[in-house]
């Protein structure tokens, strides 16, 4: 490898990390969006009455069981390929409200 070839993937690398750095930058700002968003959203919630503390942290693990549950073959347990009708391991067809 001469010179130019090592300049030319240093300067190639450079700008690569210019782009991720520029890309984390903007996921940063949209996890913080959707912090803020959801802290909000939680406090209209709590602040209407009928809903506790509690409730809303009983809701959300039961919706991140339910998304676990949604990646894995009910028949065998492995995960579901998300781009085939059908586990890869057991063959099992994937529920219709999961297609």
């Amino acid at each position: 490898m001469d010179f130019n070839e090592v300049k030319d993937k240093v300067l190639q690398g450079g700008s690569e990390l210019v782009e991720l750095k520029a890309a984390i930058r903007q996921l940063e700002t949209r996890l913080d969006r959707n912090t803020l968003v959801i802290q909000a959203l939680k406090d209209l919630l709590l602040s209407q009455g009928g809903f506790r503390e509690e409730d809303f942290a009983d809701h959300l693990q039961r919706a991140a069981a339910q998304k676990a549950a949604d990646k894995t073959c009910r028949k065998c347990g492995k995960p579901l390929n998300p781009k085939q009708n059908r586990c890869l391991y057991c063959g099992e067809q994937r529920p219709p409200e999961l297609l």
